[in-house]
């Protein structure tokens, strides 16, 4: 799991601190990862969670309210077997 922020460094460090969260965040501050998974707006990014396998496929993506929620993404994660 990999959390991905347009925010720079020092933001995300705050943000992650805050929440005490279980995994690192990558700073995107040129917004090259939002662009090429076509989550860059032209003000802002979409906030999305993309499930990922392996081999690289693409299985599941959550955007608005839903990419919060971490419940649809641990589901469609078959190598998750609990909650964070």
């Amino acid at each position: 799991m990999l959390g991905i922020s347009t925010d720079d460094v020092k933001t995300l460090t705050r943000f992650a601190e805050s929440l005490k969260l279980p995994f690192p965040l990558l700073a995107d501050e040129g917004g090259k990862v939002a662009a090429a998974y076509g989550v860059k707006g032209i003000l802002f990014t979409d906030r999305a969670t993309f499930v990922i396998d392996p081999a690289g496929t693409i299985r599941k993506v959550l955007t608005g309210k839903d990419a919060l929620d971490p419940t649809g993404s641990l589901a469609a994660c078959p190598s998750r077997k609990q909650p964070i």
